[in-house]
Formats: structure tokens, sequence, C-alpha cells
């Protein structure tokens, strides 16, 4: 979000909506294809996380329990609080900075509300899904109002992207899954080294199986992020002009 903010304030300078829009919905796009999955493998993991962690000394049962709640729970926002960055740049880059301000404030007001009406029930937790739900109202609201300033926001190519990183980010999940299963057989979960390696094996897992669903379903992200990766493929793509 922070490196698109140059390009997207000089494209709208140039008055050149088209490619403002294309930069927009390719960064929009490469923060869902990486906060979906590891939103999805923070749920699914939560529990050997906060066992790597935290769990350890003082920090009892108890505690693991409710720190791996309130980790599933951040996890479903994870999306919209990466993606408020960016959609704040862009009103930025619009020369307004009323909307942010005003969606923000009004998104807090959701987040206190919904705290003082849960905290009595739920506690901590309570608190952790008024955050949760604040920030989704926020980033929703602020991609409203954007595309309709703008006309649109290139959402055709934005959905086709979505639902391919969520086929592969479900499929990721049930593999971590089955691995975490598989791997709780063979080694003492009582352990630290027990909860690591199976940490360790089934987020491997996980991150093939997405990986190779990705490539299947082909994925334009996932392309773009091995051309940054690749020194060859990166290489090839500057000297080309891509």
């Amino acid at each position: 979000a922070i490196a698109a903010f140059p390009t997207l304030s000089a494209t709208w300078a140039q008055k050149n909506k088209r490619h403002f829009i294309a930069h927009f919905s390719t960064t929009f796009r490469n923060i869902l294809f990486l906060t979906i999955p590891f939103s999805v493998a923070f749920i699914v993991l939560r529990a050997q996380i906060v066992r790597i962690v935290l769990g350890a000394g003082k920090f009892d049962w108890e505690d693991t329990i409710l720190a791996f709640q309130a980790l599933g729970i951040f996890s479903v926002s994870l999306f919209a609080q990466s993606l408020i960055p960016l959609l704040a740049r862009s009103f930025y880059a619009l020369h307004n900075t009323k909307i942010p301000f005003m969606v923000g404030f009004f998104s807090e007001a959701i987040n206190l509300m919904l705290a003082l009406l849960l905290i009595k029930d739920y506690q901590v937790l309570g608190l952790v899904w008024a955050f949760s739900v604040s920030t989704i109202v926020n980033m929703f609201l602020l991609l409203a109002i954007l595309r309709r300033k703008l006309e649109g926001i290139d959402e055709a190519r934005i959905i086709q992207s979505v639902w391919k990183i969520l086929l592969a980010a479900f499929l990721m999940a049930g593999s971590i899954q089955g691995l975490k299963y598989g791997v709780s057989w063979l080694v003492d979960m009582h352990t630290f080294w027990g909860v690591f390696l199976q940490l360790i094996i089934a987020a491997g897992g996980g991150a093939v199986v997405f990986i190779a669903t990705g490539k299947w379903l082909k994925i334009k992200e996932l392309e773009r992020l091995w051309k940054m990766i690749n020194p060859k493929a990166f290489l090839e793509t500057t000297l080309n002009g891509k």
C-alpha cells in the first residue's frame, strides 16, 4: 500500500483514471493474494502458533485457549486491516482526506459500541470481535465510496482473482488439517518440539498445496510474485520493460 501511493498520485495528477484504476486493482489483488492464505493458515494453526510462541512458564492452558481464540478472530479481519492503508492512500491520491477520516471515525464509533455491548458476556474476546467487525465495516465503506467516485474499480478482475484465491486457500486448509492430525500420531504433542514439528510440516504441506492449486488455476498474482522472487525471471522482466 505504501509503495503504491507514489504511482497512484502520479497517475491521478496526470488525469489518467484508467491507469489509476489498473494500478489500484493490481495492488488490491496482490494484498488479497498474501492475506487470504495467511488468514486461513492462522485460523487453522492458531493453537499451534500460540503454543509455540507463548505456551510456556506462567502462560497456562486457559491463557493459551484465550489467546488462540483471539488470534482466530483477529485473522478474520486481516484482509481488511491490510486493505485499509491502500484504500486510504487512494483517497489521499485523489486529494481527499475527509472521507478516510469520516469513515474511520464512524468505524471507531461502531468499535466502541460493540465493545460495550460484547465485553460483559465475552470479556476480552468481545473487544477482539468489536475490532474485527469495525475494521471490516471500515474497509467495505471505503471500497464502496471509492468505487462510486471512480465509477468502477476493475471489480470483475478482482472478483475473479478472489474466488481463485479462496478456492486455493480452502484446499490448503483441508491439507493442513489432515497433516495436523497425521503428525499428531507420530510426535509427542505435550512437548515443544512435537508441536513445532506439527506446525512446520502442516504449514509447509499447506503452502505446497496452495502454490500447486494457484498454478493450476493460473492465479496471476502467483505468477507476479514468482517473477519478483526469482532472480532470472525478475531480470528478464526488467530487461523487457514489463
